[in-house]
């Protein structure tokens, strides 16, 4: 059953999710989004709007929808997780047979993302706040009761040695052209290889940590982490090299495809230039530093993981990317060579994009 905007209403109501006197009223309004998945947002009042999303039914799908699920439950259930209530929104229904949650709306909130391209702010404080979020679920795995419902997966981009270049994304020649761009750079596989192979299985991860997932409230006070599909017990850098490559990619993608060897942003995308936004993710790094209580003799190879990763991440975001278009464009070509100047000298990247200088740690 594929849950319509005209059916959303008796659906909520014989679960008794939605208050009939307030539809009476008129506060009731529906607004679907566009997404991979049935998305619709119920707004009715500030205290109980609702988010609903519907995802597909196919293996990898549930999978997906059971890890968002059991996720939600873990947050609820283990006392090592209980600060999080502030920072997801509330799980309020969840229906597996159709693949249907419904969560608080966190209302007025919009994404990190639109908050920076339509302010050109990036407050260190907000920065501060991620690194909190961040900090808040990384638990240990010995600190889940054993939770066994995770299922321990590499990213996708770690594994590329693994399959051929057209299986990641069938039947898109793109994102084909661009693995296999990066299959023929030895020393970017081998990179990626190692990775892999020191890949910890440590803590609860999100997964998917960038702006997108992140909401910011009206008021600019508050955010909330969203998007939970790719939760797992994994590496908590690869979250960290997450929010750092949505500063890097902001960056990238602000030139013009169309001039390809102009290395000056447009007018309208110089706020985004790397320089204006280094002492946002600098805030970001340090702040969690200081939360997670690494040791100043650890930075370094803190810095140095972070960093590959991060190089990582990008190559994920910008073949990613290819998927939605026809051809691969300059950008996606620009986040490939930055990624593999940064896995040849990390250290050298780390202080020339955002200003942190190893030998201090030294």
């Amino acid at each position: 059953m594929r849950l319509e905007p005209l059916d959303v209403y008796n659906y909520l109501y014989k679960r008794q999710i939605v208050d009939a006197s307030e539809v009476i009223k008129g506060n009731y309004l529906i607004q679907p989004v566009r997404t991979r998945n049935n998305i619709m947002k119920i707004v009715i009042g500030p205290n109980n709007s609702l988010f609903i999303k519907q995802m597909a039914s196919d293996l990898k799908t549930n999978n997906l929808f059971e890890r968002e699920i059991n996720t939600y439950h873990l947050f609820k259930e283990n006392k090592s997780l209980a600060l999080m209530s502030k920072y997801v929104p509330p799980l309020i229904h969840c229906d597996k047979e159709n693949n249907i949650m419904v969560t608080e709306l966190f209302y007025g909130a919009k994404s990190l993302h639109d908050y920076y391209m339509n302010t050109k702010k990036f407050d260190l404080n907000l920065a501060e706040e991620q690194a909190k979020i961040l900090s808040t679920y990384h638990v240990s795995y010995n600190k889940l009761n054993n939770f066994d419902k995770l299922p321990k997966n590499l990213p996708w981009i770690l594994q590329l040695d693994k399959h051929k270049a057209h299986e990641f994304f069938v039947g898109n020649k793109a994102s084909t052209a661009v693995i296999s761009l990066i299959k023929e750079n030895n020393q970017l596989q081998e990179t990626l290889i190692g990775l892999a192979k020191k890949w910890q299985f440590t803590h609860l991860i999100h997964g998917d940590v960038k702006w997108v997932n992140f909401l910011i409230s009206k008021d600019e006070q508050s955010q909330k982490l969203i998007d939970w599909e790719l939760a797992d017990i994994g590496d908590p850098i690869w979250d960290i090299a997450g929010l750092l490559q949505s500063y890097i990619t902001a960056w990238l993608f602000g030139f013009d495809n169309n001039d390809p060897f102009n290395q000056s942003l447009p007018k309208d995308m110089e706020p985004y230039d790397i320089k204006h936004m280094k002492p946002s993710a600098k805030a970001f790094l340090f702040k969690y530093l200081e939360l997670q209580n690494y040791p100043r003799e650890s930075y370094n190879a803190f810095f140095i993981k972070t960093m590959q990763l991060t190089a990582a991440r990008i190559i994920q975001t910008s073949v990613e990317g290819t998927t939605y278009s026809l051809k691969v464009e300059a950008n996606n070509i620009r986040c490939v060579q930055l990624a593999f100047n940064i896995i040849k000298n990390p250290l050298q990247a780390l202080s020339e994009l955002f200003n942190i200088k190893t030998e201090v740690y030294v």
